[in-house]
């Protein structure tokens, strides 16, 4: 069985032969339902009252459940109320982006650490040789990161991705943020994505000591001679080891740990065998996934795609913001011609709520997404 983590249609990463026990997860919520009634009626939280009438109602949780839920889940059985408050954020993160529904603050964020990568694999927008140069390039702030964190955790922000253009363990400051956003207490998933190039065995040290939820690391083959020709610039026997020494400080000094590792990778030539793949790194990870690419490497220049006019569910559900502070919908628009203000003069919630993105999301709620540059020229779908 295969399970999106995601829910676009054509742009989700898809767990490769693994199956989710719902019915397990779905038990253990069971099992706390009095406990989550209580925390509903003191939280006075509507959406928490749904997941309760779904589950009476219909044994569901009222979104999909995935293998990344499923071990998040399983990983913190001894702490019902931080899976009650998991639920709630995945189920408000699920809805927001389905029912287009504004909490007044974006469900996700993804901060961009470094707009830069050592790596230029073909399917990849650091291929644009327009893009790799000033003003696109750079590394942010600390202060500005922490400022960052300190609001997403004061408006209930549920997840935090690292990464985003580029690749954020190239900042020299990474276990540090690391060590900060660790006392933050509102923020129930902090996933990094790195091509694994640059971990060491501090920087694994600080991932686990700090109980980032997962560790997402790209890669797109099993083969070395085809993984370096999709990751140009990589070396595969490197890789390899980054991932087995992450692997194993985890077995070995980590036993209990919540860090979920998952090898995840881009089909690009669309003859992936993806049960191979799996058997390479299943063996240095929990958990292995694929996807097909999309248009990314020159949007602006992409095919439009007018058959396509279903809302974004991006408007709805996250923020990136870049490490110069702009804020934007989405990373295939790399160059930010989407961009709806920046956070070293704005808040996060006085951004999420500004005319610019609500214009955006009128336009795309009225199927008129092709008449924006690039969403008119991007390939996920929804529907």
């Amino acid at each position: 069985m295969s399970k999106n983590l995601g829910n676009a249609t054509s742009a989700s990463q898809i767990s490769i032969g693994e199956n989710v026990d719902e019915k397990k997860i779905i038990s253990f919520v069971f099992s706390i339902l009095e406990l989550f009634k209580e925390y509903a009626i003191n939280k006075n939280d509507p959406y928490a009252q749904d997941i309760i009438k779904n589950l009476e109602k219909n044994k569901s949780l009222g979104f999909p459940l995935n293998k990344h839920i499923e071990l998040y889940i399983s990983k913190h059985l001894e702490d019902p109320i931080k899976i009650i408050k998991y639920i709630l954020f995945r189920y408000k993160f699920y809805i927001t982006g389905t029912k287009k529904i504004n909490l007044g603050f974006p469900p996700y964020i993804l901060i961009e650490l470094v707009s830069s990568c050592n790596l230029k694999c073909p399917f990849c927008f650091q291929t644009d040789k327009s893009f790799t140069r000033k003003p696109y390039m750079g590394v942010i702030d600390i202060e500005f990161f922490k400022n960052i964190i300190d609001q997403a955790d004061n408006l209930g922000v549920g997840a935090i991705t690292l990464g985003s253009r580029g690749e954020p363990t190239m900042h020299k400051k990474f276990s540090e943020m690391l060590n900060f956003i660790s006392t933050k207490k509102n923020i129930m998933e902090v996933k990094l994505n790195t091509n694994g190039s640059y971990l060491t065995e501090e920087m694994c040290h600080s991932i686990l000591k700090n109980n980032l939820t997962q560790v997402v690391i790209s890669s797109d083959h099993y083969i070395k001679k085809d993984y370096e020709r999709l990751r140009l610039g990589s070396n595969f026997e490197k890789i390899v080891a980054n991932i087995d020494m992450l692997f194993n400080i985890r077995s070995k000094n980590y036993p209990n740990s919540i860090t979920e590792i998952r090898v995840s990778g881009v089909d690009n030539d669309k003859n992936l065998d993806r049960e191979k793949f799996k058997n390479f790194w299943i063996k240095r990870c929990d958990h292995v996934s694929a996807t097909f690419p999309l248009e990314r490497w020159d949007t602006y220049n992409n095919k439009p795609h007018p058959e396509i006019n279903d809302p974004c569910e991006n408007l709805w559900d996250r923020m990136y913001i870049w490490f110069d502070g702009k804020v934007n919908p989405c990373d295939a628009d790399y160059k930010s011609l989407l961009s709806y203000g920046n956070a070293k003069d704005k808040t996060i919630k006085e951004l999420w709520n500004n005319k610019f993105i609500k214009k955006n999301r009128e336009i795309h709620l009225s199927n008129k997404r092709c008449d924006i540059n690039p969403c008119d020229r991007c390939g996920a779908t929804y529907v």
